[in-house]
């Protein structure tokens, strides 16, 4: 794996973290409620989860690789047709504002579990890394060490973004009340997950 990969990785996934959903939206009304350390541990499980996912992704797509051969071209225009769909939809979805319902104060250990059933609640999740990771890496090729370095990209965005919107949550009503901020951060994501899908294609 090559710093150039993990960097390109690294970008994709703050595109990921910055596009509105029910992720953000659980971390945002967690913090305008019970402060900035109740949003971290949500983000905290929603981090696990997608270590979880992640492993899954990279075990299953070697081991379909491997074993499979040329067969493993099926899986893999299977994911690009899901990307490819996905950016359809995100773009489709421009303008669409999301809807925050404030929680009620509870232990952090249940933030960590909203965070973690968030992301359960989307089992897409694992067909998304699928998806996403042979746009950058040779999935068949990850060692240990590039798990690690993957999970340490997914842990740093997560909580650069995600603080970052945590620490505008003050704010955030009226920043998300604009059609037009978000419109613009539906339609570059969706272009992006649409890119990402022929580019796997096309390997």
């Amino acid at each position: 794996m090559d710093i150039g990969s993990l960097l390109a990785f690294a970008a994709g996934m703050t595109l990921l973290a910055v596009s509105p959903g029910p992720g953000l939206a659980a971390v945002l009304s967690r913090s305008m409620v019970s402060g900035i350390k109740s949003g971290a541990m949500v983000v905290l499980g929603l981090v696990i989860v997608d270590f979880l996912f992640l492993g899954l992704a990279i075990i299953g797509m070697s081991a379909i690789a491997t074993v499979l051969g040329p067969l493993f071209q099926i899986v893999k225009y299977g994911a690009a047709l899901y990307l490819i769909w996905l950016g359809y939809q995100t773009f489709k979805a421009a303008g669409k504002i999301v809807s925050i319902t404030p929680a009620t104060a509870t232990p952090y250990v249940k933030d960590i579990g909203l965070g973690a059933m968030v992301t359960l609640g989307n089992p897409k999740a694992i067909l998304f890394y699928s998806a996403f990771l042979p746009t950058f890496f040779n999935v068949s090729q990850i060692q240990l060490v590039d798990f690690v370095a993957i999970c340490a990209v997914i842990v740093a965005i997560s909580f650069l973004v995600y603080g970052t919107y945590m620490l505008l949550a003050g704010r955030v009503r009226r920043t998300f009340g604009s059609t037009k901020i978000q419109k613009r951060v539906h339609q570059t994501t969706g272009v992006v997950f649409i890119g990402s899908g022929v580019v796997v294609a096309l390997r």
